[in-house]
C-alpha cells in the first residue's frame, strides 16, 4: 500500500491537473479557433488565417466597444489602486472592530452580487443623474478596489515600522515619508493590485450590463450581443483571443518589473 502521505500527494495532484484542465482547455480551444479561415466554429480548424481578427477590426462597433474597454480598465485601475492604496495603508497597523469593519467594507464587493451593485447604482445613477462613463468608471473602480487593497495590506502589514520612523526622525514630512520611503517599499503590491483591478475591469459584464449606454458599450457588452444577436462566432474567438492576449501581455510585463525588483533587492 501506499503511504498517507503519497496518497494525498497523489490526490492533491490529480485534482490540480483536473482542475487546471477545466480552467486552461476551454481558452486554448478558443484561441485556436480564432485562427479558422473557415465560416463556422470548427475544432480542430481546417487551417490558420488572420481573417477573423481582420473582421473583428473591421467592424466598427468593436473597434470602439475594445478602445473603451481599455480606456475604462487604464482609467478604473488606476483611480482604484490609488483609493485602496490609502485604504491600506491607513489600516494596517490598526486594530479594533472599527478597522476591521473598515476592511470588511473594502472588501464587501468580493461578496457582493455585481447583478445587484449595477442595479443599485443604476438607479442611483438615474435620480442624480451621473453621465454614462462616470457611472461606469465609477462602477468598475468600485468592483475593482478590493483587489488592490487587500495586495496593498498585505505589503503594508509586512512593512517594517521602524523604517518609515526612521525617515520622519532625519526630519521628513509625513507626505514625503510617504512618497520616498512607504510607496517605494510597498511598490510591488501597489503593481500587483492594479494589475488585477485593471483585469476585473477589462472583463466586468455583470455590472456594466445595466450601465451602459448608446454609443457606450464596453468589449464584454458587445461581445454578449453580439453573441446572441448578430453573426459568426469566430468573431467573438478573435475578440476573446485579443482580451487574453492583452492579460498575458501584462501579466507577463508587471511578473518581469516585479522579479527584477526582488532581484536587486536580493543583491
Amino acid at each position: 500500500m501506499m503511504p498517507s502521505a503519497a496518497v494525498g500527494r497523489t490526490i492533491r495532484g490529480s485534482a490540480t491537473a483536473i482542475a487546471f484542465a477545466l480552467i486552461v482547455l476551454p481558452i486554448l480551444i478558443v484561441v485556436i479557433t480564432a485562427f479558422s479561415p473557415g465560416d463556422y466554429f470548427e475544432f480542430p480548424p481546417p487551417g490558420l488565417s488572420m481573417r477573423w481578427f481582420i473582421e473583428f477590426f473591421r467592424l466598427a462597433e468593436m473597434r470602439n466597444a475594445f478602445a473603451l474597454s481599455l480606456e475604462l480598465a487604464l482609467a478604473a485601475a488606476t483611480l482604484a489602486t490609488a483609493l485602496g492604496t490609502m485604504g491600506a495603508l491607513f489600516l494596517a497597523r490598526r486594530r479594533g472592530w472599527i478597522a476591521a469593519l473598515l476592511q470588511s467594507l473594502f472588501l464587501a464587493p468580493l461578496v457582493f452580487p455585481t447583478i445587484i451593485l449595477g442595479v443599485a447604482l443604476l438607479l442611483l445613477y438615474r435620480t442624480v443623474g451621473m453621465p454614462v462613463f462616470s457611472g461606469l468608471l465609477l462602477a468598475h473602480c468600485i468592483v475593482g478596489m478590493p483587489y488592490a487593497f487587500r495586495t496593498v495590506l498585505a505589503s503594508a502589514q509586512a512593512l517594517d515600522p521602524a523604517l518609515e520612523e526612521a525617515g520622519q526622525s532625519l526630519g521628513a514630512s509625513p507626505s514625503r515619508t510617504l512618497f520616498f520611503v512607504t510607496l517605494p517599499l510597498v511598490w510591488q503590491g501597489v503593481v500587483s493590485g492594479w494589475l488585477f483591478a485593471f483585469i476585473v475591469s477589462f472583463g466586468e459584464l455583470n455590472t456594466a450590463l445595466f450601465l451602459t449606454g448608446p454609443g457606450l458599450t464596453t468589449l464584454p457588452i458587445e461581445i454578449f450581443s453580439y453573441l446572441q444577436f448578430q453573426g459568426s462566432q469566430l468573431v467573438i474567438a478573435a475578440a476573446s483571443t485579443l482580451q487574453v492576449a492583452l492579460i498575458v501581455v501584462m501579466v507577463t510585463a508587471v511578473e518581469r518589473i516585479v522579479g527584477m525588483g526582488r532581484i536587486i533587492r536580493a543583491r
